[in-house]
């Protein structure tokens, strides 16, 4: 669970400095979260894989898959957690230049943490719930629409 939660903050780091969300970096400048995030997920890899025997099976002492799973999620949500928490609380300060702009979802990460994300989405949500939801549904293609009204509506018969 240790593994897959370092592997998970890595992981996050790394992406974040791809797409350029500076307010998932954990380290201000991008290219020291990419160095962070490059050696804690081979730090993780090598520590696991190296460290001692991992083939064991559940009979003898190992994991059955029910237990792998459940520390696989539990690990990659703590990563998660982690890694919102701490990028939150270090670029407290970023924050959107321009409130003008219309920027919302992954993008808006660009610009500010993701704590001020949350908290500018839920003030819109609870501001005008109806007009929200159908903003956020507007975009999708009528077929994908289609075929999910007509999905329901069959299961439902």
């Amino acid at each position: 669970m240790v593994f897959v939660c370092f592997s998970t903050i890595g992981a996050i780091q790394i992406a974040a400095h791809i797409a350029n969300l500076r307010g998932l970096l954990i380290l201000r400048r991008p290219i020291a979260s990419l160095l962070l995030g490059i050696g804690i997920l081979t730090g993780s890899i090598f520590w696991f894989f190296l460290s001692e025997n991992r083939n064991i099976n559940d009979t003898a002492g190992g994991l059955d898959a029910n237990s792998q799973a459940l520390g696989f999620f539990l690990g990659a949500l703590i990563g998660t957690i982690l890694t919102i928490v701490i990028s939150s609380i270090i670029n407290l300060d970023l924050k959107i230049s321009n409130m003008g702009k219309n920027i919302d979802g992954l993008d808006s990460l660009r610009e500010q943490n993701y704590y001020l994300a949350i908290k500018g989405e839920y003030s819109l949500f609870r501001g005008n719930w109806r007009d929200y939801l159908s903003k956020q549904f507007t975009g999708l293609p009528k077929s994908i629409i289609y075929q999910l009204v007509t999905t329901i509506i069959v299961k439902l018969r």
